[in-house]
């Protein structure tokens, strides 16, 4: 089964903080990302109203990004 950033195509989507955080001065930024977590859309099967972040940093939260 293909995950939901699969099914989405938005699998390199950064949340604003963490593409920030990619420049050296702003690198505490990781730490405040909230997009740890794909936000579903209520009533929908597979839909997602907000995709959690793909940033490498959070590959040990949430288990399956």
């Amino acid at each position: 089964m293909r995950t939901s950033s699969e099914r989405t195509g938005l699998g390199t989507a950064r949340s604003a903080e963490c593409a920030l955080a990619q420049r050296p001065a702003y690198a505490v930024l990781h730490a405040q990302c909230r997009q740890t977590k794909d936000v579903p859309l209520p009533h929908a099967m597979g839909l997602l109203l907000m995709p959690r972040c793909c940033c490498p940093c959070h590959q040990s939260e949430g288990g399956e990004a």
